[in-house]
């Protein structure tokens, strides 16, 4: 497949993860505590990462990058963001620090690969 499908993957599960966490937050912070809204983040955020850790790899593969520092701290967000939900869930009360936490993770991501450190 091409190096374009792969980035159009990336970015398409991108928006389920982040999307997922917005309606995860939200609901901690309206104090709901209907069952669906984190069901549905919970599909929406492990389809979002799997469809982000198959097409991260293939685009290092297609591209050639090999294993570059903004690789591993690519995947350390991913690790985080995947272990994030947890704490989301089980800590509602810390809604507002998680809509940081998970901003802030965006954000780390984004630096990484666009300014590619250890590059």
């Amino acid at each position: 497949m091409s190096v374009q499908f792969y980035y159009v993957m990336h970015l398409t599960g991108i928006l389920p993860v982040f999307t997922a966490y917005g309606l995860l937050i939200a609901r901690s912070m309206l104090g709901s505590s209907e069952p669906a809204p984190r069901k549905l983040g919970a599909i929406a955020s492990g389809v979002g990462l799997v469809l982000i850790l198959i097409s991260g790899f293939a685009l290092l593969a297609k591209l050639g990058f090999g294993w570059p520092l903004w690789s591993f701290i690519k995947m350390g967000v991913w690790l985080l963001l995947g272990g994030l939900i947890v704490g989301v869930n089980r800590a509602p009360q810390l809604s507002r620090i998680w809509f940081w936490v998970v901003i802030t993770l965006g954000f780390v991501a984004v630096f990484s690969v666009y300014l590619k450190p250890g590059a």
